[in-house]
């Protein structure tokens, strides 16, 4: 319910939309059974400077108001209340255009000042006034004049609310303890004993409308106060860096409920984005952690543990935090021709570096020296598959493109077959080497394919991306025009480029399928106005896309947005749900960048074998990444369109096994990675 309702109609009413409306403080009124609110009234510009006055039967309210006042004549600013133990109370308030701070003892039924009131922290700028009393003793907490800004918080104290107060210093301790921990001092609630809770404000001055509270903790120890961080660790991250951060919890008797968080931000000390992970403190000790990515604008980050009640903060034994895929740093130069690289397999006659892995039935059952080629059981006769079948081989390399392997020495050629021969040093796996008895057994491919360059002139008979650029109108003119175009991609590993030589920071050091189609695209349109944002998170799935499009994709004003999720979604989720998740993620980018145009990416197959035909859930995952692409077909329209490379991927492991296009059940090889490049540029350029 609304504790005190705004007045739409007349501008001249404090109450007024227009008018700012700050601090409201209640107390109880013994004699009048009245619950008193005051409060900071003001105009925008902050020239009106007075305290507002309302009263209630309720301390939820509704509250009737009374009227504002500059109490005892003075300007009247940030402000609270105080309550002592013989029932008289104070306002506490910022005065003076706010360089002298005022305690007024208020009359009997608290609705006004009696003229009695003191000046104090003379010419120290000081506001948010937060008061508490503990053994006889009066503490003031404030923070110094620095608009939304936060800065270090002081502690002054007295014998008596109107007798003389002394600074003491910044009662915070830790980690931040400079900024008041981001935050500002709104309020102390005294629990019981010596407990007490130190209340702030989180202010976004961007959006003060979703700023946030800070509980801390406070304790008074021989008359000092000190409220401890909860940050533990403290770092400088770029923009769209993968955190991972783990701590181990102490032994606690408390068996509380408490968290730890992750906070982002900006250079500004404005927070970005927080994570909180829930544990349950016990008393043989706890792991807690979490891992994501840094939103834009990042400038750095802090880790930390926080009860959320007046508990101690929980003892950490260590604190780890790693920083991984910094996009700012820099990777290898890609030792692959780029352009070779983006020419489509489905229309160019020559073949550069296509993947094959050669795999041999079973182990040898002799040495190799004695091995012949026509057996089968033999490493000789380890084979792979090409997409085509050459008219002439150019080159047969390993995957770093460092070694070249010799005709009727290493391999020899049959139709669109590689055989290894005797001898040879091309690697090879055999069919044993793989775990088929156990459900979704992972393996690692990593760099042991071999390259085959070779021209053809076979026709490729599979799905075929087609331009489809009109439907992005925006894109095509800023694309035609040579305009500056911001594209973010924003899904999972595969999006990311995990797995792809450069990303593993192997050679030949390719990188991502991202990358490449905006390499493609500056070839395309001859300008370098292309600035591309990945926003993927390895290990994500469409709900925490949803969850967080605001964060990651609207502060980058994006004119397309590739949204690329699935394949750690159908798992559990069927094709109705991961849909609604996609149109989720675009209502939401579309409601602050209206302009923004889609590409929606329907996955690559995972490998046919990982799930084994005993596994009663095989048809559930599978339908659902079919489903994915229907779906995601059936979005489309003006501003919107997709890439099949679920219809595509099976259709290359048709011609080719899955093995020679992914290093994983789950991840495309570079080879494969190409093939989503191509699509994209096929899509987007005429």
């Amino acid at each position: 319910m609304q504790a005190l309702a705004p007045d739409e109609k007349d501008s001249n009413n404090d109450l007024h939309i227009s008018r700012v409306i700050e601090r409201p403080k209640v107390v109880y009124n013994e004699s009048t059974k009245q619950y008193v609110m005051w409060m900071h009234i003001d105009k925008e510009d902050y020239s009106y400077a007075r305290a507002g006055i309302a009263v209630s039967d309720k301390p939820e309210g509704p509250y009737h108001y009374l009227h504002s006042i500059r109490p005892d004549g003075q300007m009247s600013r940030d402000m609270t209340l105080f309550k002592d133990d013989d029932g008289k109370a104070y306002l506490v308030y910022t005065s003076e255009n706010n360089n002298t701070m005022h305690i007024a003892l208020l009359s009997k039924d608290y609705l006004s000042t009696t003229g009695v009131y003191k000046q104090i922290l003379i010419g120290q700028r000081r506001e948010a006034p937060a008061v508490f009393k503990y053994n006889k003793q009066y503490y003031l907490v404030t923070s110094l004049c620095s608009g939304w800004d936060p800065n270090a918080a002081t502690y002054a104290t007295a014998d008596s609310m109107l007798g003389d107060w002394q600074q003491k210093g910044n009662p915070c301790v830790g980690p931040d303890a400079e900024t008041t921990f981001h935050s500002q001092s709104t309020f102390v609630l005294p629990l019981h004993d010596s407990a007490f809770i130190f209340m702030a404000d989180r202010w976004n001055k961007t959006d003060l409308e979703n700023s946030t509270y800070l509980w801390l903790p406070l304790q008074v120890n021989n008359g000092d106060i000190h409220i401890s961080s909860p940050i533990l660790k403290k770092m400088e991250t770029h923009p769209l860096t993968i955190v991972d951060y783990n701590i181990h919890i102490k032994p606690s008797s408390e068996k509380a409920k408490a968290f730890s968080f992750l906070r982002f931000y900006n250079l500004h000390d404005s927070l970005l984005l927080e994570y909180t992970i829930p544990f349950q403190l016990t008393d043989s000790g706890t792991n807690t952690g979490n891992y994501t990515e840094a939103p834009p604008f990042t400038h750095y980050l802090t880790v930390g543990l926080e009860t959320g009640a007046a508990l101690p903060i929980p003892q950490a034994e260590n604190c780890l935090v790693q920083l991984l895929k910094d996009p700012e740093q820099t990777t290898p130069t890609p030792q692959c021709s780029i352009s070779q690289y983006l020419q489509p397999f489905w229309r160019s006659d020559t073949i550069y570096n296509e993947t094959v892995l050669l795999l041999a039935p079973t182990p040898p059952a002799y040495p190799t020296s004695s091995a012949s080629p026509a057996n089968l059981a033999d490493p000789a006769a380890a084979t792979g598959r090409l997409l085509y079948q050459p008219d002439k081989i150019l080159s047969v390399r390993s995957f770093s493109l460092d070694t070249t392997y010799q005709k009727n020495i290493d391999y020899t050629q049959k139709d669109n077959t590689l055989i290894r021969t005797p001898g040879s040093h091309i690697p090879y796996r055999t069919a044993a080497s793989f775990d088929t008895k156990n459900d979704l057994a992972w393996y690692n491919l990593q760099s042991q394919w071999v390259t085959v360059t070779y021209t053809h002139h076979d026709r490729w008979t599979g799905p075929i991306p087609s331009c489809k650029g009109q439907q992005l109108p925006r894109l095509h003119q800023k694309l035609t025009a040579g305009q500056p175009v911001t594209i973010v991609a924003y899904g999972m590993s595969i999006t990311r480029g995990m797995d792809v030589s450069g990303y593993d920071n192997v050679p030949p050091y390719m990188p991502s399928y991202m990358d490449l189609c905006i390499a493609g695209l500056k070839k395309y349109y001859p300008h370098e106005n292309f600035k591309l944002y990945n926003a993927a998170l390895p290990g994500a799935t469409v709900s925490w896309g949803a969850q967080y499009a605001d964060q990651y994709i609207n502060p980058l004003h994006p004119d397309l947005v590739v949204l690329d999720f699935g394949m750690n979604d159908f798992w559990r989720m069927p094709p109705e749900e991961f849909r609604d998740s996609i149109i989720s993620i675009m209502h939401t980018v579309k409601t602050k960048n209206p302009a923004t145009e889609f590409l929606l990416l329907a996955n690559m197959q995972f490998d046919p074998d990982y799930v084994l035909d005993t596994d009663k859930n095989k048809t559930f995952y599978k339908n659902n990444l079919i489903g994915y692409q229907r779906v995601l077909k059936n979005l489309e329209g003006e501003g919107v369109i997709s890439l099949d490379m679920t219809t595509l991927s099976g259709a290359i492991y048709q011609r080719k096994k899955a093995k020679d296009c992914i290093v994983n059940p789950l991840h495309p090889n570079d080879y494969l990675a190409r093939w989503y490049a191509q699509g994209l540029l096929a899509l987007l350029c005429p």
